[in-house]
């Protein structure tokens, strides 16, 4: 474990939009004992890789081959998975999944205490002991289309979806039938270890068929591959549902939808003293403030 301390830890960053708090994450994120992957979402402009690398001088900054990762899509955890491969080139002492939305809360020298302190363990949240089969029939044992980009068309799509997967059901449509897999769910966001990290790469090949023509799978194949593995073991959080305790990221579900509460400056001081080292999410168009603040407590 004295080995891990010594090493780069890496970041993977996966980003869509909202430049201007990505270029920001980036100049938090610089340190020369960073490593940056950037995955940017194919159909997003204006994200130049000179201007991004700018923004973290003193780290090294990558980036992967962008993909159409729109909401939902398997293609999401293709996007992972790659930023993943690339980081893994090199041995990191810990691999850390962002999007360009969050913040840390901490200084990296902070983060980085807290990481080797905990070397060895794995930050991955799981919603529950064993997931509930509808959830993981609902999302990946049933047929899904691609969310289309038109808008009218976009609309249209969530009106029939329900009726969609109505009528699969009613047919007995359930693609997991047989499958020799115990599938679990959990966060998207993770810190993971080096050999972690490595049993992703060489393992997810013989998983990728399963979230073919799926739906939010992306909360559901990392858990997938821990729950199958040795890695169970290794979780620092061993209870459920506390995505906080278990990733040390400071997400709010309260709001209830698929996606967590946008945080502002009514929640800084909650979120100052949270413990936590991440936060999500973040939205200049919402509140400019409540970044600019955390940023500048965390650069000092």
């Amino acid at each position: 474990m004295e080995h891990a301390k010594h090493l780069q830890h890496a970041y993977l960053i996966t980003a869509h939009s909202k430049k201007a708090q990505l270029l920001n994450l980036l100049h938090l994120l610089d340190d020369p004992k960073n490593d940056i992957y950037i995955h940017i979402d194919k159909k997003a402009q204006g994200f130049a890789e000179e201007e991004m690398t700018a923004a973290a001088p003193n780290a090294r900054v990558a980036f992967v081959p962008r993909q159409d990762a729109r909401w939902g899509s398997e293609v999401f955890i293709d996007a992972i998975v790659s930023l993943i491969s690339l980081a893994i080139q090199e041995e990191h002492a810990f691999y850390h999944l962002l999007s360009g939305v969050d913040l840390p809360l901490k200084p990296q020298r902070e983060i980085r205490a807290f990481f080797d302190a905990h070397a060895g363990q794995e930050f991955v949240s799981f919603e529950r002991e064993t997931a509930k089969p509808h959830v993981i029939e609902g999302r990946i044992g049933r047929w899904h289309w691609r969310q289309p980009k038109n808008p009218l068309i976009r609309k249209f799509e969530r009106r029939a979806a329900p009726a969609f997967a109505t009528l699969q059901k009613a047919f007995g449509v359930n693609r997991l039938k047989h499958v020799p897999v115990a599938f679990q769910k959990g966060g998207v966001w993770f810190s993971i270890t080096h050999a972690l990290a490595c049993y992703v790469v060489e393992h997810m090949p013989e998983y990728r068929a399963y979230y073919r023509k799926s739906s939010c799978a992306d909360e559901i194949w990392l858990q997938t591959l821990v729950a199958n593995s040795q890695f169970m073991n290794r979780r620092a959080f061993i209870g459920w549902d506390d995505e906080m305790s278990a990733t040390m990221r400071f997400v709010d579900w309260s709001g209830g939808g698929a996606s967590p509460r946008t945080l502002t400056g009514a929640d800084y001081d909650m979120l100052m003293q949270s413990g936590m080292l991440f936060a999500r999410k973040f939205d200049e168009a919402v509140d400019a403030d409540v970044i600019r603040r955390i940023s500048d407590s965390i650069s000092g």
